[in-house]
């Protein structure tokens, strides 16, 4: 090795040690002018850039160290590592899968593997790399755990739970093994077994908040409010939340309103303000000032909602307050039960203006039944595949002698040519082009008589309005749906209509269809 290049790498490494990461950068940057496919200068300069956080960057200089065919295992697992935090997941599978041809049961690249698979979508490729692990490492409870993950992803529940259980019988005080084992068996109908699993779980860690959020969301499925709600207050301690506010300022119910400013901060999705939002005004009754903070998107909607001095975006500056509460955390703090969710219907309102902007969608004299229709929420949702339905699967709704609409306004390539030629029909009109906020969406629903709806936020928005909502929904809802019954206790004029199979909707769609034809 060139002498100067030798003290160049010697130096960097000195400042890299010392947390003197630009002046180390520096130093192998003159090494790659001098040669621009110095092996070590390209992995060192991927250290740096992953330290500091800029992970894009090291992943590229770890890619280009880690080309030549005699790279060793260590930097093939480096590169991998790091294109893993990149999210370039194909990147890091044939990292690892290099490393696997030298080392066939190497562990770590095993798991790595798999866990990049499975972001790729790849299950099966997935599963072998992991079943190999727990072949090769049966005693690796996190291996068998993460077995149990991805078939629950592929929807093989048996083996799912018998993986699970395999994780806990060789670590008996795995609490996430027995969390998802709960979630699971909720997933399954199978309650008291789940909430065993929880009761388990906390009696190793009573501060898991896993399982306390499961544990809530289970309780309130089944309508065992007063325990649900207050261990739903676990969620912001469960690594997925943040609402960057003081602790010691938050409501919880036991505090005076009287002559206190309180800000109520939206949480969670679009559906979860729109659903939640009707309790704020008890806040004024109680004395309070009411700054209600919401959804960009949502404000043009909400303005002026009685009972709040103000709303706010979540870009504007915070005023200054006495208290603060997210919002689904009211109805813990006001200790509201079941027959305390129905507000009065409608309790948001379209702007009239905006309303008749829709006048000329309907022909004048056309007295068919006006259907919304939305199949489909947000693609990114963490709970996408219950939250949708290919549009070819509710063909049958279309039967019906009614005018049907659109209220989707993300359309999906999947569904695209299809919904195009049902527009041309003039079966389903597509005005997604004209849904350019929920303000107009709210206006178009004031001009419909039902809507027909997954579980998004339209299915909220459509019941704040006072709508009549029909709601099709998975084997296991969300929890505010709960079991076992056909109308909701949050909005007076909805219908729920329920899968009876597990990723089936065909009963559904049929239930539907038959109470569409009995309306229309």
């Amino acid at each position: 090795m060139n002498h100067d290049i030798a003290q160049r790498l010697a130096d960097a490494q000195q400042k890299f040690t010392a947390g003197q990461y630009d002046d180390a950068a520096t130093l192998l940057h003159g090494i790659l002018s001098i040669d621009p496919d110095h092996n070590e200068a390209l992995e060192a300069l991927g250290y740096v850039a992953a330290k500091q956080g800029d992970y894009a960057r090291a992943a590229d200089y770890a890619l280009r160290a880690a080309q030549p065919a005699a790279t060793n295992p260590q930097q093939l697992h480096f590169a991998a590592h790091i294109c893993q935090l990149a999210a370039r997941h194909a990147d890091a599978v044939a990292l690892f899968e290099r490393v696997l041809t030298v080392y066939p049961d190497h562990a770590e690249s095993l798991h790595g593997a798999a866990m990049s698979l499975v972001q790729t979508g790849e299950h099966e490729r997935a599963l072998r790399h992991l079943a190999r692990l727990t072949q090769r490492y049966p005693q690796s409870a996190e291996a068998h755990y993460n077995r149990g993950n991805l078939l629950g992803q592929m929807e093989r529940y048996d083996e799912e739970l018998a993986a699970y259980r395999q994780a806990i019988a060789l670590k008996p005080n795995f609490v996430r093994a027995y969390v998802n084992l709960g979630v699971a068996l909720r997933d399954l109908h199978r309650f008291d077994e789940a909430l065993q699993q929880f009761k388990k779980a906390l009696s190793i860690d009573a501060n898991d908040a896993g399982a306390r959020t499961n544990r809530a969301q289970t309780n309130l499925l089944l309508g065992e409010f007063e325990h649900g709600w207050r261990e739903y207050e676990w969620r912001w301690l469960d690594g997925t939340m943040s609402h960057g506010l003081p602790d010691a300022k938050l409501w919880t119910g036991n505090q005076s309103l009287a002559h206190k400013t309180v800000l109520v901060h939206c949480e969670q999705g679009f559906g979860d303000t729109l659903q939640f939002i009707r309790f704020v005004d008890r806040l004024s009754v109680m004395g309070a000032r009411v700054v209600v903070r919401v959804q960009e998107a949502l404000l043009p909607l909400l303005h002026g909602y009685p009972g709040a001095e103000q709303v706010i975006g979540e870009t504007a500056p915070l005023p200054a307050f006495d208290y603060h509460i997210p919002m689904l955390s009211l109805a813990f703090a006001l200790k509201i039960r079941e027959p305390g969710f129905v507000a009065d219907s409608p309790y948001v309102h379209a702007d009239q203006p905006l309303i008749d902007q829709w006048d000329d969608l309907f022909a004048q004299g056309d007295e068919r039944l006006r259907v919304g229709i939305v199949w489909s929420g947000s693609r990114t949702h963490l709970n996408d595949r219950n939250r949708s339905i290919p549009l070819a699967q509710l063909m049958p709704l279309f039967d019906v002698n009614a005018q049907f609409v659109s209220l989707v306004k993300d359309v999906r390539e999947d569904d695209r040519a299809l919904l195009d030629e049902l527009s041309q029909r003039g079966a389903l009109r597509d005005v997604s082009g004209r849904l350019a906020s929920f303000a107009e969406t709210a206006a178009l629903i004031t001009q419909l008589d039902v809507v027909i709806c997954v579980d998004t936020a339209v299915a909220h928005l459509a019941g704040a309005l006072g709508k009549p909502v029909w709601l099709a929904l998975p084997f296991t809802p969300d929890w505010r749906w709960q079991l076992g019954r056909d109308d909701s206790p949050w909005y007076p004029q909805m219908r729920l209509f329920r899968q009876t199979k597990r990723n089936d909707w065909s009963d559904a769609v049929r239930e539907l269809q038959t109470a569409l034809a009995k309306r229309a």
